[in-house]
């Protein structure tokens, strides 16, 4: 296929992403239930920030977002909706793209359960761990839980350890404000999340490989359409079953413009 059809079939599909993204015109979402609608529809949405992915911050505030969501007028609304929809449990939420919060439809967690919860991706992980994250993971393991204010690194550190960790799915934590009136965070292993301990038994139905397809299916279907640059870096697991889906012709590769972009069939 040349370059030029492709062109016209990128253009269409990146206004569609705008219109159903509630972004172009701006349709902005006002309550948590439309909200809530909104993630079931979509299936994976970004909680905020910037991707071809759908985010739920732009989508309350009707329009692509410059900077952080909290230096735009709508921050209030965001936050309140935002809020609401964590507090849900008709979503569920992991580190899942590009290792930030995303929102997952509960037909998807049985593929995250079996990605998170692999031994041998857990084990690969594991071992290039920089040292601190490696002494927090061996920690949360040994001791079923571990509060962070409470832990033998300094606050900055810490946290850098602990992000390492949610980002590659292998521990979960949960805000906690302390006595003194400040917040932290309570690390525990991953087999204690919301999804492992609803989605576990699912989860052992599903192939590595399967999971891996499902994820990126339900992805770029939700993107509508997106580089394959950026989709190579979205999950912990990379980019391998990209090949595999546009072989199988359950993904479309769009040539144009010299980029390489991504679409269903």
């Amino acid at each position: 296929m040349t370059d030029q059809p492709n062109r016209g079939r990128v253009k269409q599909l990146l206004a569609l992403r705008l219109r159903l993204h509630r972004l172009k015109p701006s349709r902005p979402i006002r309550d948590a239930r439309v909200a809530l609608a909104f993630i079931k529809d979509w299936r994976i949405v970004l909680s905020t920030g910037h991707s071809s992915l759908p985010s739920l911050a732009e989508a309350i505030a009707g329009r692509q977002l410059r900077g952080s969501w909290m230096a735009n007028p709508e921050v209030f609304g965001i936050y309140k909706i935002l809020g609401t929809v964590s507090r849900s449990a008709a979503v569920l939420s992991a580190p899942l793209v590009l290792g930030k919060e995303t929102f997952l439809d509960a037909s998807l967690a049985p593929a995250v359960a079996r990605i998170a919860g692999d031994a041998t991706r857990r084990s690969a992980c594991s071992a290039s761990l920089p040292p601190l994250a490696k002494r927090l993971l061996t920690d949360v393991e040994a001791r079923g839980e571990v509060r962070m204010d409470r832990w033998s690194a300094s606050t900055q550190r810490g946290r850098k350890a602990r992000l390492v960790l949610e980002r590659l799915l292998l521990v979960t934590s949960r805000g906690l404000h302390t006595e003194s009136g400040y917040h932290t965070a309570v690390v525990t292993p991953w087999r204690k999340s919301r999804i492992a301990m609803r989605f576990g038994k699912a989860a052992h139905r599903l192939g590595f490989e399967e999971a891996q397809g499902q994820l990126v299916l339900a992805a770029v279907g939700s993107a509508v359409i997106a580089p394959e640059r950026e989709v190579r870096r979205w999950f912990v697991f990379g980019a391998k079953p990209i090949e595999e889906l546009v072989n199988e012709g359950k993904l479309r590769r769009l040539s144009a413009g010299g980029v390489s972009w991504l679409a269903l069939p």
